[in-house]
């Protein structure tokens, strides 16, 4: 059992991992460096060596509740009228990191990195849907405008 657990994380840990990609850019800065972050550590849950899996897990958590803490307030302070199920979102996610904090406990490695790939998943139709639309109204809010986010496109010839 031992060594099946342990080539399930060496092969997690070839996973590319998780990168930032342009298209997650809001336009609202400090929005867009937060998610730069939690970009930064899904990557690390997914590419950390399992002795230091708990640590990458709590510097998720403690990047997680301040995150989503501080979007929250915002969508409060300002009556963002989407509030509801964003944040609602949000706590689904920390429930789902509590689970996983408790599973890590017993020993279940593999656990976190399926975590990892679901937050993978998530993450950027969460930005597109959710956060695009607190960014615009935050931004609107303070500057009476939309944000203006200028993405660079790359075209490969093959």
């Amino acid at each position: 059992m031992a060594e099946a657990t342990r080539h399930a994380g060496a092969k997690d840990r070839a996973h590319p991992g998780f990168v930032w990609h342009d298209d997650y850019a809001l336009g609202h800065q400090a929005m867009d460096e937060t998610h730069r972050e939690f970009v930064a550590c899904v990557h690390a849950l997914l590419s950390t060596e399992d002795d230091h899996l708990e640590h990458a897990l709590e510097a998720f958590a403690d990047h997680t509740h301040r995150h989503f803490g501080e979007e929250d307030a915002s969508m409060r302070e300002t009556a963002y009228g989407s509030a509801g199920c964003h944040i609602e979102e949000h706590a689904a996610v920390l429930q789902s990191l509590d689970d996983v904090r408790a599973m890590l406990a017993d020993g279940r490695t593999e656990v976190v990195r399926s975590f990892a790939r679901a937050l993978m998943d998530w993450f950027p139709e969460h930005v597109r849907v959710m956060d695009q639309g607190l960014a615009r109204w935050l931004v609107q809010r303070q500057l009476g405008a939309s944000p203006v986010v200028i993405r660079r496109r790359l075209h490969i010839d093959a």
